[in-house]
């Protein structure tokens, strides 16, 4: 395709000024550009070898080749500040490019002249050949004014600069020729560099421009320029260019190849643009077969959505039919009508609203490889991913911190390109391994090969990226969807590796999930990019419902292996209220000191904390709540628009997708309300009508299933409330929804379902009144009366006292057999004539020692709930002097015992009450006469009674230690009394004011040959009658120390050995020889202070 020799007038008239018109332009630059291209040299027949008679064309440069070169470089740099690159037309209208190709291939090997010449021919193809950002272009001269500006003839001259570059392999190995010297370099100048820039630049200009789209039937040219890009693979191939890019990625974090990773990374993100991982990883054999079938399929697809009902003889005839309603009578004129319904044909025959067509996919365009290119890239993105994609990686996200000046905004794309496609193919590498050879096969392809991408770190960065592109005004589209594709795919290695063979892999994954998880804003991010979802491109709508329905799936199956789940939320601050706050907080520092700025404290300014910073608060999270967060309408607007693409999904795993989404609204979220919607309805209507013909997989069953589902709620609903046909016609937000089907919160205890379980780990609420009002015995059992009877719990009351008349009978008995009545009027003798002192009252010691621990047990369901969670009545439990054992720790049981079974023995622990035996019938009496009181006579309280009690701490459950030897008198060998006792302020000062005084005196350290033998004689003496005394009470089992050093438990005495009793370390009596301490040479005796040491 030739340009015209001037182009097109503008409507707008000429500028005076001279140049600045389009025509004179071109009038002007034409002629120059053409006589400089014609000095550049021509071709001549040559004869070769000598006097063979064979003659071949040779190209032949001028002998001012060099310096017209560089005329034609200045002149490039004229279209500097044109819109129109008039120089660039002039350039490809005088078929420069042709004779540039043609430099580079005779001069690249002619020495040093020659690689000069042939550098500055590569420096002029790198600039006709530079990619035109059009869409870029036009937005810069959009404030302008009308512009006309001809983009296609300029894409249309770079397509045939590549179809000439790849006439024959001559170029590309000539450009070759010129950077292997530099790169074998071990030291390479800025020189080198450059060099090495430039042809690296040429093979990225080729690569980014894009093949040309021809129809299957095409030939010739078009059918040329649509196979472009599959030959230049094959070439850099055949060349080893793939293998100098392996090279350059895997030595990318060396001082001397680092500069080139940028470039590098625009060179892969180029190959690989456009090419599915799931096409990538096929047979390419079986390629053209499964395209076929594929065709075939989508025909037959076609044939059925076309004509549902086959042609018949009698097709050719017209046929008219009558449909009569109660008001009107409709004529149709469709042979169909006599089959189909007739309400189905008068809406075909209604003018359809025009929908605006969406674009297909902003980040990549789909393109069709060879099979010979794609068995290349096959390849070469194993040896990619085997060799140095780890370390590539790393050197790119390192420059992209430190903000390196080669960074560009677009690299952050390509980053997220890449990873996430070589993620995926990756990830299907393995599965297919794992279809043929089992597991032991994926030891050839490990996850760590992607690990870097997969690094804290980076998952940070790419979230941190993610944020600044949704919050930028507008949205950076392209760049938001990249992030996206690349979280999934990230989320979707870490799922892999959770259910990997590999404990350390597993661990990693474990660690993974709770760092993501916990940061709520990853996960409020996945309900914000699918309920933001406008009028964006299909692909970046087929990425968010993605990464919903994968974050969704692993979030859940993360939940149900923990107990409990805690998140990093941000705190809901609202900006007014922040602005008032600075308000009044200035105006009070205004009113009590006016200071100028002049004089302020900066440094305090700057570390002074930020007020519009974001704070966070930890919450418990459940996966259900957040699950009910999808249950909006704009989600549910999002997935229809996704699901009315049902007949051009391709494949079952989009609509498998959507349906797993929609089924979450519905049936686990109960909100099929959403969907009563006519809108809704229809698209319903239309798959249904169409169900024919979507693919034989679950997922479309599922989907059938559910739209069933839905449609059966709404005309039940109907059925009962009519007016839902008018609330279908309007929106559902704001929680209409819940009014009109599903979504009922009754059951809902606010944490998901998960209260119960915490409260079950956490163990029962124990109450305590405030102790600020300071009551009496009577007045505390009155309020937990009032709280268990003002319940309706009055049955709890009447069992506890019949409970408490048994014990008390029990215990008046064993009185009367022993005492002979519980009041004594006279005095008793005991065996040796003695007389026994009365006690008016109270049993005697012999009685008491007969009286027995009485347990609580509970028989009805009832009865068995109030002693377990029943608050209230537990307080009344302990007003009334009953008891609970300790809870049991590991130490009470002689064999080792799981976490579970000691959780279980802590839980019978809380309900196993129980009456202690030192408890008097007295007691017992007064206790039964305050119930009854209070029955007869219930009390009023003026207060809440509930506002006067509030929960008790529960204290810290610690390990039992072991009785220490200063527990025990070292005279008499019995136990100290281990009660503490508060010391008031003066006794406090006191101490201290002592331990003040002995630190002073204590300055120096006397040394052990002055001191006196006879007090030394005298400890040791005192040291060994102290054990010999222990050790006759050990024997005599009047002390609780045994013989081998353990203390003896309850239980074991006269022979009595409980299994649950066990033994615990004791340290022995410290041995008088480690009473002498030896501190640098100088020998501290006992009773003498060490001092400062």
């Amino acid at each position: 395709m030739e340009l015209p020799d001037s182009p097109p007038p503008l409507d707008a008239p000429s500028p005076p000024h001279f140049l600045d018109a389009p025509q004179d332009r071109w009038n002007v630059f034409y002629p120059a550009v053409q006589t400089l291209v014609n000095a550049l040299g021509g071709y001549e027949e040559v004869e070769s070898p000598p006097d063979s008679g064979i003659f071949e064309t040779v190209y032949r440069p001028g002998d001012s080749v060099l310096g017209v070169l560089k005329d034609l470089k200045k002149l490039w740099r004229k279209d500097d500040e044109d819109d129109e690159r008039t120089v660039a037309r002039c350039m490809h209208r005088a078929e420069l490019m042709k004779e540039l190709v043609a430099i580079v291939v005779e001069c690249a090997e002619r020495g040093e002249w020659g690689r000069k010449v042939a550098l500055v021919a590569c420096d002029l193809i790198a600039a006709l050949t530079w990619p035109i950002d059009v869409a870029q272009e036009l937005k810069e001269i959009e404030d302008e004014g009308p512009v006309v500006t001809d983009y296609a003839s300029l894409l249309r001259a770079q397509l045939e600069y590549k179809a000439l570059f790849l006439k024959t392999t001559k170029p590309l190995k000539s450009i070759l020729s010129l950077m292997v010297p530099c790169l074998a370099k071990p030291r390479k100048d800025e020189k080198d560099s450059r060099i090495i820039s430039l042809g690296l630049h040429v093979v990225r200009n080729l690569l980014a421009i894009k093949d040309a789209v021809a129809e299957g039937t095409a030939t010739g040219e078009k059918e040329e320029f649509a196979h472009l890009q599959s030959d230049l693979i094959t070439q850099l191939d055949s060349l080893t260019y793939l293998q100098l890019f392996l090279s350059l990625a895997s030595c990318a974090d060396k001082t001397d190849l680092n500069p080139f990773n940028v470039i590098v990374l625009d060179i892969l993100h180029l190959i690989f643009r456009g090419i599915k991982p799931t096409e990538l990883v096929q047979d390419q054999k079986r390629i053209p077969i499964d395209s076929l079938a594929k065709l075939l399929e989508k025909e037959k697809k076609q044939k059925a959505l076309n004509s549902r009902v086959g042609s018949t003889r009698h097709s050719r005839f017209g046929t008219t039919i009558t449909v009569k309603t109660a008001e009107q009578r409709v004529v149709l004129h469709r042979q169909t009508a006599i089959i189909e319904n007739p309400g189905k044909i008068l809406d075909m025959t209604k003018k359809k609203k025009a929908v605006a067509a969406k674009r297909m996919d902003d980040l990549t365009v789909h393109v069709n490889l060879s099979s010979d290119a794609m068995v290349i890239l096959q390849s070469f993105s194993k040896s990619f991913l085997e060799i140095c994609y780890n370390t590539f990686i790393e050197s790119i996200l390192r420059d992209i911190r430190m903000e390196r000046t080669k960074i560009r905004p677009s690299d952050n794309i390509r980053v997220f390109y890449l990873s996430s496609f070589f993620i995926e193919y990756l990830l299907l590498l393995r599965h297919k391994l794992l279809e043929k050879g089992g597991s032991r096969r994926l030891e050839e392809l490990p996850l760590g090969l992607v690990a870097q991408i997969a690094e804290m770190d980076s998952v940070k960065w790419l979230f941190a990226r993610l944020r600044i592109c949704w919050d930028d005004k507008p949205k950076a589209w392209t760049e938001l969807q990249a992030c996206i594709e690349c979280f999934t795919q990230i989320l979707l290695l870490i799922d892999d590796m959770s259910a990997s063979t590999n404990e350390e892999e597993v661990e990693v994954a474990e660690i993974l999930q709770h760092q993501l998880y916990y940061n709520y804003d990853i996960l409020d991010s996945a309900l914000a990019v699918v309920r933001e979802y406008k009028n964006q491109s299909i692909g970046y709508l087929d990425s968010i419902i993605h990464f919903a329905y994968v974050l969704l799936r692993m979030l859940e199956k993360y939940s149900k292996t923990k107990a409990f789940m805690f998140i990093r939320k941000r705190k809901n601050t609202h900006k007014k209220r922040k602005e008032q706050q600075a308000a009044s907080q200035a105006n009070a520092e205004g009113e009590q000191r006016k200071i100028p700025e002049e004089y302020g404290n900066e440094e305090e300014e700057a570390f002074a904390p930020d007020e519009d910073a974001p704070s966070y608060a930890e919450h418990a999270f459940t996966f259900q709540s957040f699950e009910k967060r999808f249950a909006q309408e704009a989600v549910v607007n999002t997935l229809l628009t996704y699901l009315e693409r049902f007949l051009e999904f391709d494949g079952p795993e989009p609509m498998k997708r959507v349906v797993g989404l929609m089924h979450r609204q519905v049936i686990k979220a109960h909100a099929e309300g959403l969907y009563f919607k006519v809108s809704t309805l229809i698209i319903f209507r239309r798959i249904l009508d169409k169900q024919h013909v979507l693919p034989a997989a679950p997922s479309s069953r599922d989907l059938i299933t559910l739209i069933t589902y839905i449609l059966r709620k709404f005309f039940k609903h109907v059925e009962k409330e009519p007016f839902t046909l008018v609330e279908a016609l309007s929106s559902k937000s704001r929680g209409k929804w819940k009014t009109v089907g599903g979504g009922s919160d009754d059951d809902d205890d606010g944490m998901a379902g998960q209260r119960g379980r915490i409260k079950e780990k956490m163990g029962p609420v124990e109450l305590q009144f405030i102790k600020k009002y300071k009551f009496s015995w009577s007045q505390q059992m009155s309020i937990a009366f009032a709280i268990i009877w003002g319940d309706g719990h009055g049955h709890l009351i009447k069992w506890i006292i019949e409970i408490l008349e048994q014990v008390l009978a029990a215990k008046q008995e064993i009185v009367l057999t022993t005492d002979g009545g519980i009041n004594g009027d006279e005095d008793e003798h005991d065996e040796d004539g003695n007389v026994r002192v009365r006690r008016f009252g109270r049993p005697s010691d012999e009685a008491i020692s007969k009286f027995t621990q009485f347990d609580l047990q509970p028989e009805e369901s009832e009865q068995i709930k109030a002693v377990t969670s029943n608050s209230h009545f537990r307080l009344m439990l302990r007003l009334l002097s009953f008891d609970l054992p300790p809870p049991p720790m590991e130490l009470d049981f002689e064999e080792d015992i799981s976490s579970e079974e000691l959780a279980l023995a802590r839980k019978k622990s809380d309900s196993a009450w129980f009456l202690p035996a030192n408890v008097l019938p007295s007691d017992i009496e007064a206790s039964i006469g305050a119930l009854k009181q209070y029955m007869e006579e219930p009390p009023t309280l003026d207060d809440d009674p509930k506002k006067l009690l509030r929960r008790k701490t529960r204290a810290p459950r610690r390990r039992r230690r072991s009785p220490s030897v200063e527990s025990y008198d070292s005279e008499t060998g019995e136990a100290r009394p281990s009660r503490q006792h508060k010391k008031n302020p003066r006794q406090k000062r006191a101490k201290k004011a002592v331990e003040t005084q002995n630190y002073k005196s204590a300055a120096f350290i006397e040394d052990s040959d002055d001191e006196d033998p006879e007090a030394t004689r005298r400890f040791f003496e005192n040291e060994e009658r102290l054990r010999r005394e222990m050790d006759e009470l050990a024997a005599q089992g009047g002390h609780p120390m045994m013989e081998r050093g353990v203390k003896r438990k309850r239980g074991k005495e006269n022979g009595n050995d409980n299994p649950n009793d066990v033994d615990v370390p004791v340290p022995r009596p410290v041995d008088s020889l480690q009473a002498m301490v030896s501190v640098g040479g100088i020998r501290v005796g006992p009773g003498q202070s060490p001092g400062r040491w």
